[in-house]
């Protein structure tokens, strides 16, 4: 049972990281602050977290066209 917990939590933990993959701390950073302060918790960090460098300057680009 504590070993499925463990997975799931896990798992959540990789899917955090996965949607934080295109953020200044990236994939690794959001993985293991999911695994720090709980995924909700991370999830909460990604809505207000800067979008990486290459992410702005893609839009700085489209701004000026």
């Amino acid at each position: 049972m504590h070993l499925i917990l463990i997975v799931i939590y896990l798992l959540a933990c990789i899917v955090c990281g996965m949607l934080g993959r295109r953020t200044s701390f990236g994939f690794l950073g959001h993985f293991l602050l999911a695994i720090v302060i709980t995924p909700i918790g991370d999830f909460l960090v990604q809505i207000v977290a800067r979008p990486s460098r290459e992410l702005r300057e893609k839009l700085k680009d489209l701004d000026y066209e």
